[in-house]
């Protein structure tokens, strides 16, 4: 991949997960991209962590480490990232999870992805299941519904048989890992601090939408992803619900018509109301499902008063006692 012109500059976040990140890191050093460097994030772990960490890491020059106290979130992390990409004089960012494992030809297929789009993309590829390692987790979103914003993720679970192996421009897109110009973030700045964890890659995505960019996936740049280890899964687990419900909300009040708005903010408010009834009813019991209900209606309440007050994102969440 030596023949491709253009500096990466990938960055991933650290906290308190060295064996994940370490593992990441190792894969992304046997990239077979000519000009990278791995800016590495540790962001807010304990005293212990981040010695062992220091202790572990391989010597690369390409490597750079920087400690940051106290935890500043998913989006507080990119975003400081993001700026000290200025400094590493960078042509493209790679945002990718510390909990993954990338090809080695992924950084290569992105950038060359980008450059075809006259560098005015988000480029992003095949997330395959780290456990499953031929099922796919991940290769964009489509619109079910653009009105409101609501969206399918395509190929959840599906085994690889080929289906996907068409570069096509997609809806949405995650950042579990996407490369993009490093000239989008000067136009259209970082991630908003109006998020913590969670919409705030749909968001910066419109964002870049609205000025011209596509959302392009390509099926030759390939990652495994283990999962959501920074929040403990997504299954029934009240911390991301109460993330993911004020997220879901302020994403839409950004983006839709405020009309449009106002119906989904109904239906919401209803659905939370709804899953209440069915816990007393019996439908859906158990304490883990109560508590699930609360979170979502915890992170309903948070909304109204953020669309008073328009406040940064602190991630104080009332579901842990240290915010992650």
């Amino acid at each position: 991949m030596d023949n491709l012109s253009g500096k990466v500059v990938v960055i991933t976040l650290n906290y308190n997960q060295n064996q994940f990140t370490l593992e990441c890191v190792k894969s992304i050093l046997e990239s077979d991209f000519g000009n990278f460097e791995v800016l590495l994030i540790d962001n807010g772990s304990t005293s212990q962590n981040q010695k062992e960490l220091e202790k572990l890491l391989p010597f690369d020059p390409r490597l750079i480490l920087h400690v940051i106290t106290p935890n500043r979130g998913y989006v507080g992390g990119i975003n400081y990232s993001l700026d000290l990409c200025k400094v590493q004089d960078s042509d493209y960012v790679l945002i990718m999870n510390n909990d993954t494992l990338i090809d080695k030809e992924a950084i290569g297929e992105l950038v060359k992805t980008c450059k075809k789009h006259h560098d005015e993309a988000i480029v992003s590829g095949k997330v395959y299941h780290y456990d499953r390692p031929s099922v796919i987790q991940d290769i964009g979103y489509s619109f079910t519904n653009e009105k409101y914003l609501n969206c399918r993720q395509i190929g959840l679970d599906e085994a690889d048989t080929g289906q996907y192996d068409e570069e096509v421009e997609r809806d949405l897109l995650d950042d579990v890992f996407w490369l993009f110009p490093f000239k989008l973030y000067k136009e259209i700045g970082g991630y908003s601090k109006y998020f913590w964890f969670d919409y705030e890659q749909a968001d910066f995505a419109l964002r870049a939408k609205k000025i011209g960019y596509k959302l392009i996936y390509t099926p030759h740049a390939k990652i495994w992803h283990k999962g959501s280890p920074s929040v403990s899964g997504r299954i029934l687990n009240p911390v991301q619900a109460y993330y993911s419900m004020q997220g879901a909300l302020i994403y839409r009040y950004l983006h839709l018509s405020r009309w449009n708005f106002v119906k989904y903010y109904i239906k919401t408010g209803t659905g939370i109301l709804g899953s209440f009834l069915k816990w007393f009813l019996g439908v859906k019991t158990g304490s883990g499902r109560l508590k699930y209900n609360v979170a979502k209606l915890k992170g309903f309440a948070y909304f109204n008063r953020w669309i008073v007050r328009k406040n940064e994102n602190t991630g104080e969440n009332p579901f842990i006692t240290d915010n992650k």
